[in-house]
């Protein structure tokens, strides 16, 4: 009997207890539910609008690649401005790179280099930025001014860089063309004696240094 009276008293109080706190406590309670609910909801609510608008921008950006290889130029560009010109990081960038490329194979090389820098000067990539960088850099080799082309390379043509293979090639391209042989050599002797420069990279520089060895000669 005594057990039993002393596990009545016992839940007697334990019940007790937890109204007492309840009605300190409830309305907190009910509060921090109401918070997690809605903060989960929310969550839930923002990962499908991200999927909603990454979905959006990449079928607008295969439409517009599709406009243009259906010859479709003006309205291809405005579609890819406007992507471009959208808050979906990922595909502006996207975007912008077309834009360049499309530009650059109008003639228009300003234009394209400065597409290539507004990306450069934007994206959270690294990646892409070195990227764009580079291809604005490849860009001046033709049209632009080896000091151009040496100052835009110089941080991706350092020996610690994934990039320098490709950087040094184009600063030995640009210093050929300006007729600095010697720095096309320094920069060309640089991916010769780099073990990790890539093959194909690395058969051109020969042939490149093979040319001003032969001119030299001659």
């Amino acid at each position: 009997m005594s057990d039993q009276f002393a596990r009545e008293v016992d839940e007697d109080l334990r019940s007790e207890f937890l109204k007492q706190i309840w009605d300190r406590f409830g309305i907190f309670i009910i509060a921090t539910a109401v918070i997690i609910v809605a903060a989960t909801a929310g969550y839930r609510g923002w990962s499908y609008f991200k999927e909603e608008a990454a979905q959006t921008a990449g079928d607008a950006y295969m439409e517009a690649l599709q406009l243009a290889e259906d010859g479709e130029d003006a309205e291809a560009m405005k579609s890819l401005q406007g992507i471009a010109d959208s808050k979906h990081a990922g595909y502006a960038a996207l975007a912008r790179f077309r834009i360049a490329t499309e530009l650059a194979d109008k003639g228009d090389v300003e234009g394209a280099v400065a597409e290539f820098d507004r990306i450069a000067d934007t994206t959270k990539s690294k990646e892409l930025k070195s990227l764009a960088e580079l291809r604005a850099g490849l860009l001046l080799v033709d049209d632009g001014t080896l000091e151009e082309v040496q100052s835009r390379l110089a941080v991706l043509a350092n020996p610690n860089s994934a990039w320098r293979h490709s950087a040094r090639e184009y600063i030995a391209l640009a210093a050929y063309r300006a007729g600095d042989l010697e720095t096309a050599t320094t920069t060309l002797d640089l991916i010769l004696e780099d073990p990790e420069s890539l093959q194909s990279v690395r058969s051109r520089a020969q042939i490149l240094k093979t040319l001003i060895e032969g001119g030299n000669a001659g």
